[in-house]
Order: C-alpha cells, then structure tokens, then sequence
C-alpha cells in the first residue's frame, strides 16, 4: 500500500504540474537569453542562445536568440557571416517586425560584398523606423558603392536632418560628393565628421588624403594619409594611397621604381569565359577561347586554375564562393573574365549565360557585380589581387528584350536585342545612352589590388578577326615569366590601340593600379 501510495502521489504531480513545468521552461528560455546578451565570450554567448533555441525553437524568443547568434557572428573577431546570414534570416521567417533584423541583415551583406542586397534592407529597416538616421547613413554607404552618388547624397542629407550630430552620415555624404568631383563640400563633410568623433578616424582621414589628391593639394594628401596611418600604421587604403602619391612626387628618397617582389607562393586563378547566351546575342565562342587560351598560360605561369565556359548564375555563384576560400591567404589570386558586361545605374555587371535581363531591378540578382566582385575577393585576404575583364559593354534596358542577335567577327563585344520579326537587330547603345562601363573606383582592403579592363569608360571591346579577342590576343602575347605585372598591362594597351587603328577603330585598355608592391610573375 505504501509503494502504491507513491506511486498516485508521484502521477498527480506530473499530472497537475504541466503548466508549472512549462512556465519553468520559457523561465529557462529567458535566463539563457540574458545570460547570453550579457556574455562576452562570443562561442560562449552563440552557444547560450543554442540554449534558448533549444527550449523555444519559434516564436518572438526564438527569433531574439538568432538575431542575438547573428549578431555575435558578425563581430570582427568572429567574421562567421554566411552563419550570421543564416541566423537572420531565421529570425526573420520568425518576425518580420523589427527594423533592427533588416539592418543587422544588411550590415552582414556588406561584409559580404553583396551591395544591393544590403541596400533593399536599409530600405527595409527604413520603412519600418523612418526616423533611424543611422539606417539612412548604410543606405547612403551602399549606393555610393554601387555608383549612385546623387541617391546616395541625397539619403545622407536625411539621415543628417534626423540626427546633426551622426558623423556616420557626415562621412557618407561627403564620399558620394567626392565620386561627384565636388571634393571642397566633401572635405568639410568629412571636417564636420572627425569634429563629431566618427568611430573610425583613420578612415575619415584617409578620405580627405584622397579629397586633396583630387583637389591638386598633394602635399596635403600626404598630410592626411599619415594621419590615417598613425592612427592604424596597417589601413591598406592610407598605405597605398600614400606610397602612390610619394611615387609620383618622387620624395622620400623614391627616385625609381619600387623593388618588385617574386609572390612565389601559391597562385590561384578563377578562369571564367562565356560565348552562348541564352537571351541576349552570342559572342560566337570567341570568349570560351579566350578563357582556355588564359588557362593554359596561367598554369604555365604557376597559377593553381579553375577554368569555367558558358555558366549560368547559379553555377557563378558556386565556382566564386569554391573560389574565395582558394583565395584566402594566397600570395596572388587572380580572375580573368571574357564575355558580356553592361553599365546599370552606376554599376557595372558580369553577364551569366542565362541572365533574363527582363526587369533592369533584377539585376544583381541576375549578374555579378564588379564591385562586389573585387571587394569580395580582397576580403580573403590574399597578399595580391588581378582582376581581368575583357567584356562588352552597354545597357541593354534601352531597347526591348528580345531573341538573341549573333555577333559577327571584329564586331563590338556589345548586347544587341531583336525586337519585331525581321527587325534587325540594334547595339542598344544607341539613342543617346552613355555607352561603357563606368569608372571603377577600387578602395582597398589589402595592400595590392590590380583591376585591369579591355577598353576604356564609356568605350565598347571588341571580338578580334581570329579565334581570340584584340585584348586577350595582346595579353597573351605579353603574359611571360619574369615580367613585372603593370610592364605588361602597359604593353597590351599599346599593343590593342595599335592593332585596332590598324583595322579603323580604336580600343584603349585601362588598369586601376592599386598596390605598395609590384608583382613579377
């Protein structure tokens, strides 16, 4: 009788105790959560909110925890960001309410690269707190980036009618005024910004080095740049703008070239051409030439290759993110890219063969972005970047979208759509559009970053008379062991002017040269 006794006893409890336990575990579920909000170890407070997850794996806790874990992954100590987009983006399926998840979504975008992603969720945090002038000033740092300098200035002036004292929207301001070529209303953006205490002063003093530069004022620039440096002696943007600078005034005891270094470590390449587009004109197999005939060379050159022909975006975006993790830590890393390219409201894309291109908002999600590209490849972290792009050049949202068009030899490496049967088709820069890539600004975040390009801003590249493009043709022939890397792009830009006056037009490469050391290869 006693053991039975027990037994009622011990069943009424778990009868009648269900709400208790329950309440007790949504309890728990709040302890780990402050626990975890107040913890400083960042593995530690991820694994709190595991916890949490654990006991309220949905709901508005739920989604608490994965914005917690998303925001301790994004940390610069932990860097964790395709965990912390994930974790957001769990948060969000959760609630869709808070501005704050849209923000801390974009701030993770933007460690990623991935600009216009970032953008459409400041937009997103702004709808639903419109008077956070700090969610105007990322919008603001997005656009620029992308090219938009008059959106963006126009998105740092509210987020500075919201809040006058943010130097954030300050330093954005002047940024888009400076890529507008307004450098002296740029430069007391950036005054007024140190004045109300940015949180990263070596950048704002980097920005008024490049304003000077601009402005003529070099030894002001220099002034700056060594502001910047003093405050962080290893900020790539300050120490390349620098020692460009004292190259060109030739001080400091700089009277040659610099000493050029081997980078005989290891070599990774991404090798991409594509020729058959599903929606826009075929570039007849000329770029797939290009792509093989670089592989070959750069694995001549010591270069480990990855070699991609006519893909789609979906295979793009595998082969970079496979790509990026070769990358990190190389001694060099390099892209060359054959194929399609356009301009679109600032910023200049990489076109995928089965890119749409039915609604010119789709863009960056139908193609690759060239800023995102080169920024994306510098935050791995190698100690030299390349990016090569030999790729057309115009907008085709001018004209309608239509069945693709063939490319003929020695024509323009431009996107041509036909639109009503038997029309012929029409290069869609046309009717008054400006024509070419836009100026590529690159801002470093290593020490050596070389963009070089077939043609010049506002210019098309064009197919050659044989099996490779004049820019690639013209690489080929110069792209030899032992040569110093700008010595080469010097040499195929006289190379490609020279042959193509030659058949009655002219193409003049460009490079961005943005290193403290030159490559010999």
């Amino acid at each position: 009788m006693k053991n039975l006794s027990i037994f009622v006893l011990l069943l009424s409890l778990a009868v009648f105790s269900g709400p208790s336990i329950q309440a007790q575990s949504a309890r728990t579920a709040l302890q780990w959560m402050e626990l975890a909000d107040r913890e400083t170890d960042p593995q530690k407070a991820i694994g709190y909110y595991r916890e949490v997850l654990k006991i309220q794996p949905d709901g508005l806790t739920a989604a608490e925890a994965y914005h917690g874990s998303a925001v301790v992954r994004s940390l610069p100590a932990v860097k964790a960001y395709r965990e912390a987009l994930e974790d957001v983006n769990q948060a969000i399926r959760r609630d869709e309410g808070p501005a704050k998840y849209y923000a801390q979504r974009a701030y993770i975008y933007i460690q990623l690269s991935e600009y216009e992603r970032a953008a459409r969720d400041y937009q997103q945090a702004i709808n639903r707190a419109p008077s956070k002038a700090d969610y105007y000033s990322g919008l603001s740092y997005c656009q620029t980036k992308h090219g938009r300098f008059d959106e963006a200035e126009t998105t740092a002036q509210k987020g500075i009618d919201l809040n006058a004292n943010s130097p954030y929207a300050y330093r954005n301001r002047g940024r888009a005024r400076l890529r507008k070529g307004q450098v002296d209303v740029a430069i007391a953006d950036f005054q007024t910004s140190l004045k109300l205490k940015h949180g990263q002063l070596f950048r704002v003093y980097c920005d008024l080095g490049e304003a000077y530069e601009q402005k003529g004022e070099p030894q002001q620039a220099l002034k700056y740049y060594q502001q910047s440096l003093d405050i962080d002696p290893d900020f790539p943007d300050a120490l390349v703008g620098k020692a460009q600078l004292e190259q060109k005034l030739k001080i400091g005891g700089k009277t040659g070239a610099l000493p050029a270094s081997n980078f005989n470590g290891r070599r990774v390449a991404l090798v991409v051409g594509n020729s058959d587009y599903k929606n826009v004109n075929s570039l007849e197999g000329q770029p797939r030439n290009d792509a093989k005939a670089m592989q070959k060379r750069l694995t001549d050159l010591g270069f480990e290759t990855m070699l991609v022909t006519d893909v789609t975006r979906e295979g793009i975006d595998k082969t970079l993110l496979e790509f990026y993790k070769k990358a990190g830590k190389a001694d060099v890393a390099l892209v060359f890219y054959a194929g399609h390219g356009v301009q679109h409201r600032g910023e200049n894309y990489l076109l995928p063969v089965d890119a749409q291109l039915k609604n010119p908002e789709d863009m960056d999600l139908q193609a690759i972005s060239v800023t995102n590209l080169i920024d994306a490849i510098q935050k791995q972290e190698p100690r030299y970047c390349i990016i090569i792009i030999d790729a057309c050049r115009d907008d085709p949202f001018s004209k309608p979208a239509g069945t693709a068009a063939p490319a003929q030899k020695d024509s323009p490496r431009s996107v041509r759509l036909s639109g009503v049967a038997g029309e012929q088709p029409r290069p869609v820069s046309q009717g008054g559009l400006s024509r070419g890539f836009k100026r590529i600004h690159v801002e470093n975040s290593i020490n050596n970053c070389y963009v070089a390009l077939a043609t010049a801003p506002g210019s098309t590249a064009r197919n050659g008379p044989k099996e490779n493009g004049y820019y690639t043709a013209a690489l080929l022939a110069h792209l030899r062991r032992g040569r110093r890397i700008g010595d080469v792009f010097q040499d195929v830009r006289s190379e490609v002017i020279a042959q193509t006056q030659k058949n009655g037009f002219s193409q003049q490469p460009e490079y961005i040269d943005r290193t403290v050391e030159p490559l010999v290869l």
